[in-house]
């Protein structure tokens, strides 16, 4: 008997629980279809909210917490939706950046970010490398854009030659798959330049001039040098016959080579060698 009153009292609990949600759900219904027919009493509501978000903490953090988990089960649900909240997110920011004073807010509070948190940091340059990787793909004049100013600021920024070198250096040695990238890179470069005559006759130069040297004074240093410099005279006077118009004969080359090894002294022109070194 006892036992069958219990099980009558649990459901009448479940039946008052079901009828109280009902309930909440129809003055929910109610109130919305109000607010879209009844400007003056949605602004109303709007002010009791807000009022009530200053004066009430617990209130305010309870009712952001419940937004944000609506809006997450919206934005998988509904596709439009998230297309239309990720528009607008993007045009508000491009209004709030037309504001100087905004921009320094979030640089700083990005700067601070940055040192505080790696793998928010590490986040971002993931992102930022890929953005770049895919408009590298997608934009062949911004690829050489980049390229160009790249090879600008090597030449008159010694610092950022000096810090791109270290950063290789510490990427090589710490991932696998970039310094076997660079590795196959440079194989490939490696196989096309073997292909063409002006470069399989500077390192003809190179190492007869190598051997020459270190021969002769058995220092390797200075040997290494003689070679980079005759090398980088045959390569301007190979530049200077085509800026001419005159392109070297094959016939030719033996002669260049003898002039190359006979004046060793001084120092070679200011010379782009770098194709050559496969640098």
């Amino acid at each position: 008997m006892h036992q069958a009153t219990r099980d009558n009292q649990t459901t009448q609990a479940e039946v008052n629980v079901d009828g109280s949600s009902a309930l909440t759900e129809g003055k929910r219904e109610r109130q919305r279809e109000r607010c879209q027919t009844d400007p003056v009493y949605a602004e109303r509501k709007r002010e009791r909210q807000r009022e009530r978000y200053k004066t009430y903490l617990v209130y305010a953090k309870r009712q952001r917490e419940l937004k944000r988990e609506r809006q997450r089960e919206r934005y998988q649900t509904d596709p439009a939706y998230a297309e239309r909240e990720r528009e607008r997110k993007r045009k508000h920011k491009r209004e709030l950046r037309k504001d100087p004073a905004y921009v320094e807010r979030e640089r700083k509070h990005k700067r601070e970010r940055y040192q505080k948190d790696p793998a928010y940091a590490e986040r971002q340059k993931e992102r930022q490398r890929e953005r770049q990787r895919e408009r590298y793909q997608a934009d062949p004049a911004y690829a050489e854009r980049q390229r160009e100013c790249k090879r600008a600021r090597y030449q008159t920024d010694p610092a950022y030659v000096k810090r791109q070198r270290e950063r290789e250096r510490v990427r090589y040695q710490t991932d696998p798959a970039y310094a076997e990238h660079k590795k196959e890179r440079k194989r490939e470069y490696q196989r096309k330049l073997r292909k063409d005559p002006v470069y399989v006759e500077a390192q003809k130069i190179y190492m007869k001039t190598y051997k020459r040297i270190k021969r002769q004074t058995s220092n390797k240093e200075e040997a290494k040098e003689q070679a980079v410099i005759a090398r980088a005279r045959y390569l301007q006077s190979v530049n200077s016959d085509k800026n001419s118009g005159d392109l070297p004969l094959t016939s030719n080359l033996a002669k260049t080579t003898q002039n190359t090894d006979k004046n060793l002294d001084g120092t070679a022109p200011p010379l782009l060698i770098s194709k050559i070194n496969g640098e």
